[in-house]
């Protein structure tokens, strides 16, 4: 399975929203510095420096088009982290202060979560989790002091507490706090599970192991909630499939699973997603290069 070819047009080829932070445009990114961190490709690199370069000022003030702060900035953001330990330019240093200083302020739900979008205030959703703990976390390990650890965990527990159905293994999108129920039209449940499982294994990534009971509070979340997602091994195909297969070896490559029991399965589910992918997506990039290091790991 060679796929670096394909991953290198990809980014050659991609055209980016002309507002920032745009959903595809966060998962592209994400997936670029994967990409980035596997194979090398310059073009990787360059793909996420051109977009931020795009978007800044040198005093890291962000140029957007749209004039409301949403998640999808925040998701948007989270390689500024990276492109600043790469570069050492202030700029992308800065431009995670201002966008940290915007989260602070941004709408909660009456349980405490953030929201997905203001006009959402009575809703618990996946999405919000997926979209701003991963930069949230990294921000307090980084350049916080870990104060705001237990707000984070807290949102977690919500939204599992709301979301998750025990007795079907599965996550709802979205809990409206009105109806007091899960609102079970709204989107697919499987995906659901996956970007809830997405959203605490790049969290985890960045969190200091050493505040080990919320770190451990998270890994038995995603164990729980990942054998819920395998028992219905039906659905991962497609982005949800990637996502869960992503999950799994970044997981394994943590040590949060044993590699003995789960490895093989996040290996054939990245094969199997190969043999059938018509064209190249974010979700799949990221889980083929958990799939390349996960390689590489086991030769070494």
């Amino acid at each position: 399975m060679g796929a670096k070819k394909e991953i290198t047009a990809y980014f050659k080829n991609y055209r980016y929203a002309e507002d920032f932070g745009k959903e595809e445009d966060g998962c592209a990114l994400l997936a670029a510095k994967q990409a980035y961190e596997v194979t090398g490709e310059e073009t990787c690199f360059f793909f996420m420096k051109k977009y931020y370069d795009a978007f800044l000022t040198e005093h890291g003030e962000l140029q957007n088009n749209a004039a409301d702060f949403t998640a999808e900035w925040v998701n948007g953001s989270r390689c500024l982290f990276f492109l600043y330990q790469e570069t050492g330019e202030e700029k992308y240093r800065l431009a995670a202060e201002n966008i940290m200083e915007e989260l602070h302020g941004y709408p909660r739900c009456e349980c405490g979560n953030f929201v997905y979008r203001k006009e959402c205030l009575k809703k618990v959703s996946v999405d919000a989790l997926y979209m701003l703990m991963p930069f949230y976390m990294e921000y307090e390990t980084v350049y916080g002091k870990k104060e705001k650890y237990g707000d984070i965990i807290t949102q977690f527990e919500n939204a599992r507490k709301r979301l998750y159905d025990e007795d079907r293994g599965l996550c709802s999108p979205v809990w409206d706090e009105d109806e007091k129920g899960r609102r079970e039209g709204d989107g697919n449940k499987f995906l659901g599970t996956a970007k809830f499982l997405t959203a605490l294994i790049d969290t985890m990534e960045c969190m200091s192991i050493e505040i080990y009971e919320q770190y451990r509070k998270l890994q038995d979340m995603f164990k729980t909630i990942l054998k819920g997602a395998l028992d219905c091994s039906e659905e991962i195909s497609g982005e949800s499939g990637a996502f869960i297969g992503y999950c799994i070896l970044k997981a394994c490559r943590m040590g949060i699973l044993l590699k003995e029991k789960y490895v093989d399965t996040g290996m054939e589910i990245v094969e199997k997603l190969a043999a059938e992918q018509p064209e190249m997506t974010n979700a799949f990039i990221m889980a083929y290069a958990q799939y390349l290091l996960t390689k590489r790991e086991a030769e070494a």
